[in-house]
């Protein structure tokens, strides 16, 4: 049962000795996802419907593992940043009104109105989104899938960031802008494979204006 996954992922949080000894952030936090670090093992995502729905199906996970060969293997990770309201791009573009997509300042995390979402063939809140996070699952949940922190009661816990074994994720109040976490995945990638292209034999590292001499990065 869900509930049973959240008690045990409790008891191993408390039982560490490292960055999941840190308290949770109070007031206003998101997921922050290490991307140079994932694994791809998927464990986040099978974390997260089990949180949610009770099933493994990926499908159902409101974070995403995109996986790129650059050429070296390499997983980048994709969830929402409970963007700041002047950033919240995919509330500004629900057509209803008010928007079926909001953040909740309370339960302090995105919320959705299932009811009321137009599902799939709508799907102006993903359309706008610079990271393409909200994603639609019509089969038997046809309504956005946003991360709500597996907010319970008042109390949020990612079990994303519980399970991952490689600490990929972090959830953390923001401490500097939040532009790298609103970038989409493929770009995320692109990023990555500057690092990861070959150096000439008398190289050991590029520098930052060499990565990012056209500007488009900064």
């Amino acid at each position: 049962m869900p509930g049973e996954i959240r008690d045990q992922n409790v008891k191993s949080r408390e039982d560490g000795w490292g960055i999941e000894r840190y308290p949770y952030p109070d007031g206003f936090a998101y997921i922050s996802a290490r991307w140079d670090i994932c694994i791809g093992c998927g464990a986040c995502e099978m974390a997260c419907a089990m949180a949610h729905y009770g099933v493994i199906n990926r499908e159902l996970s409101r974070i995403r593992i995109f996986r790129y060969l650059l050429p070296l293997p390499k997983s980048v990770q994709n969830v929402c940043a409970q963007c700041r309201e002047e950033e919240r791009e995919c509330q500004k573009a629900c057509p209803l009104d008010p928007s079926v997509i909001s953040y909740d300042a309370e339960k302090q995390h995105m919320v959705v109105d299932s009811e009321r979402c137009l599902g799939h063939k709508c799907g102006q809140c993903r359309k706008a989104c610079p990271a393409d996070v909200p994603r639609f699952y019509p089969e038997s949940h046809d309504y956005a899938l946003v991360c709500d922190l597996c907010e319970q009661n008042g109390e949020r816990r990612p079990q994303c960031v519980d399970i991952c074994p490689t600490q990929a994720l972090m959830f953390i109040s923001p401490k500097f802008p939040q532009h790298l976490e609103r970038l989409h995945p493929d770009h995320k990638a692109d990023m990555l494979s500057k690092r990861l292209h070959p150096l000439s034999k008398d190289r050991f590292m590029y520098l930052p204006h060499e990565i990012w001499e056209d500007g488009e990065h900064v």
